[in-house]
């Protein structure tokens, strides 16, 4: 996606969620039994619900837990804080309207216990992240938040064979060792096509920016966490390119726990040391890469139907509500 197609798509979504927040809840609160007992594809959507909700017991929210009314509030004073101390933090304004967008269904003196930003830790009560580990994250309740960041997905009309036979990589390895790593040591490998967008001292890797549109020219596009996740995860797999990348350590509502090595994408150790030699393998081995690119445009699929989308985010917060006796 090119520079200014992915402005006009944020000024769109904010747009459209500034209108959204001056609807009055009742409208909202008028369809949830609708959406609610709607019991179209069932069973995905029960899985789905109990995965991203995980604990099964009551709970009491914390002194610390808001309404949406105090978390707006909350969300306009760091914005102002930011202003006046010229601090460059996050303001997570696209995870309040995310969560503002479920959160308007049920009544608004409901209270929630939420962390925004890329969560790496478990949580000790039962909280709403956009992300969470993998292992050990049965209070880490998941919603669809920060969406216009991480769900975006492609319609690739290049085929795989008529594409590159080699990987690339684009992005920003500051604060990630992970991805510091894979470029100093990966970046001189005739096959691989990867350095950081932004300049950094004028470093061998620091290369200039390249649109999902020229990444998409290449057979093989790595998958690198950062922060948290690979943001690039969706829209590689719902291209004809495949995602090469180490067994996920967090996921989001994408649910990358549930991915399957040498299936839904080309698994390589942690340390990439395999990564040259599964590129080589795989070129001579076009049809078993076919089958791993049409099992993870399978997989995707899943998250397309925004009415679907919508029911399962509702079901796991009207869970939260009824497991904390709201």
């Amino acid at each position: 996606m090119s520079k200014l197609k992915n402005q006009k798509r944020k000024f769109l979504y904010y747009l459209k969620n500034c209108i959204l927040f001056f609807i009055p809840t009742f409208f909202y609160r008028l369809k949830i039994e609708s959406i609610i007992s709607n019991k179209y594809d069932k069973k995905n959507v029960d899985m789905r619900v109990d995965y991203y909700f995980k604990t099964k017991n009551s709970f009491k929210v914390s002194s610390n837990a808001m309404t949406i009314t105090e978390l707006w509030k909350h969300q306009l004073f760091k914005f102002n804080e930011n202003i006046i101390k010229k601090k460059k933090t996050k303001k997570h304004s696209t995870y309040f309207f995310d969560l503002y967008a479920i959160f308007a269904y049920f009544s608004m003196g409901k209270k929630v216990d939420f962390k925004f930003g890329d969560i790496k830790e478990s949580c000790n009560i039962p909280t709403i992240v956009k992300s969470r580990p993998i292992m050990n994250s049965q209070n880490s309740i998941i919603m669809k938040l920060n969406k216009i960041r991480h769900f975006n997905f492609v319609n690739d009309t290049t085929e795989f064979i008529h594409k590159k036979n080699s990987a690339v990589w684009r992005g920003y390895a500051k604060n990630s060792e992970k991805r510091e790593f894979f470029i100093k040591n990966f970046y001189q490998i005739p096959l691989f096509n990867i350095g950081q967008h932004a300049p950094v001292n004028e470093k061998p890797w620091s290369k200039g920016y390249m649109s999902i549109e020229e990444q998409l020219s290449y057979k093989y596009i790595f998958c690198i966490e950062g922060a948290d996740t690979a943001t690039s995860m969706k829209w590689i797999m719902s291209s004809n390119s495949v995602c090469v990348m180490p067994k996920p350590k967090y996921e989001t509502w994408f649910m990358e726990g549930t991915l399957k090595p040498d299936f839904h994408y080309i698994k390589i150790n942690d340390d990439f040391s395999d990564a040259e030699e599964k590129i080589k393998y795989y070129n001579k081995h076009t049809e078993e890469v076919l089958k791993i690119i049409n099992n993870a445009q399978k997989y995707v699929e899943q998250f397309k139907d925004k009415r679907k989308e919508k029911r399962i985010s509702i079901l796991v917060m009207n869970r939260y509500f009824s497991l904390s006796n709201q």
